[in-house]
């Protein structure tokens, strides 16, 4: 049985080999991929994160599999590891070489790298020079990179300072006893969003259309705050309101305001109350 990628995997590693070129990953039931998949994440935001050091747009001109060993839920398997050449074209952040070796696989969250294509990579810097891929990167071919292009080729003239922004709105009726997958929901217009920095609190209110924005601001840690008169909910589900902000970097954010649901007061780690029962809750018409 061959497995390439999941996006929804749990996985404790067991390296067999130091240099990580001979290892075997023992994996259970859930595992979030490195990186975000649940929600189209921005470039300003996606350049940044923690497990992200190297930025590039390059041509694979070369991809080897290899099946590797994995065990998963106890049972042996196999799965597929990609190591891929890429021309570099375009360099952004923590590359400088002109050819640069990408591995991806071997750990349920490979990436479907194919020869002769252009991608924008998003990638963690290994020990030993190469570059490692997750599925959940950010990672994507050229032609769908156009807003991540526009935004990594203005880094150099962009001006300094972070922004957090998202969108606010209401739930306009209570959640349906048989699960309705939609719930329509209007702007929450004129309501208050706090930003609370390491020595600062920032204040912004939400346009009519259910926006808001605070740029120009020091990179950080922040933590986005909405009190509100029903359990506020995150998009996606259970994302943490703490993050932390690069220069010229950015945090997006998505609140649903249930006023029909039982107020909750935050999580210690910095998370809006639990959604509702309801899968697509934070969707609307």
């Amino acid at each position: 049985m061959r497995i390439f990628y999941a996006l929804t995997i749990t996985a404790l590693l067991l390296f067999l080999s130091p240099s990580g070129n001979s290892q075997i990953q023992i994996k259970t039931e859930e595992h979030s991929c490195e990186g975000h998949s649940d929600w189209e994440t921005p470039a300003c935001q996606s350049a940044w994160q923690a497990n992200i050091s190297a930025v590039f747009l390059g041509l694979a001109i070369d991809v080897r599999e290899e099946d590797v060993p994995i065990i998963l839920d106890g049972k042996r398997e196999r799965t597929l590891k990609l190591r891929v050449t890429f021309r570099v074209n375009e360099a952004f952040i923590g590359v400088s070489e002109k050819v640069v070796t990408v591995t991806s696989g071997g750990d349920l969250c490979g990436f479907p790298f194919s020869k002769g294509h252009e991608y924008l990579v998003y990638g963690r810097r290994l020990p030993n020079g190469e570059v490692y891929v997750s599925i959940s990167s950010s990672t994507k071919w050229k032609k769908d990179a156009a807003p991540d292009l526009k935004y990594l080729r203005g880094l150099p003239t962009a001006p300094h300072g972070a922004t957090i922004y998202g969108t606010v709105f209401r739930y306009k009726t209570p959640e349906s006893p048989r699960g309705m997958a939609i719930r329509p929901g209007i702007p929450e217009t004129s309501h208050r969003v706090e930003v609370q920095g390491t020595s600062q609190t920032y204040e912004t209110i939400v346009d009519s259309r259910g926006n808001f924005r605070l740029s120009g601001l020091p990179s950080g840690r922040y933590t986005v705050l909405l009190n509100a008169d029903g359990e506020v909910h995150t998009s996606p589900p259970l994302k943490s309101t703490t993050v932390d902000v690069a220069d010229k970097g950015c945090a997006r954010f998505g609140f649903w305001v249930d006023p029909f649901a039982k107020k909750e007061s935050n999580n210690p780690d910095g998370q809006q109350a639990t959604p509702t029962q309801n899968p697509k809750a934070e969707e609307y018409p």
